[in-house]
């Protein structure tokens, strides 16, 4: 997707999803395009690492964002 003029960033955070056998953290960044309603939005995401577990890769995505981490109980 290419970037257009109008387009404005509204949203910046960092995602995990399953990539093959591993985790794969993301960098993902929401564009408004224009001012019309309902707005059109576009989500861009640009991969930032990967991980063996889903938890080391949770673990990685709530230190990237500031958010406090705290271990699921089981």
């Amino acid at each position: 997707m290419q970037l257009r003029s109008d387009m404005k960033a509204i949203h910046q955070q960092y995602t995990y999803r399953p990539l093959r056998w591993r985790w794969a953290v993301y960098h993902e960044t929401m564009y408004r395009q224009g001012d019309s309603y309902p707005p059109k939005l576009s989500t861009i995401g640009t991969k930032v690492c990967e991980y063996q577990t889903r938890e080391e890769a949770r673990r990685e995505v709530y230190r990237l964002n500031g958010w406090t981490y705290r271990e699921k109980k089981v």
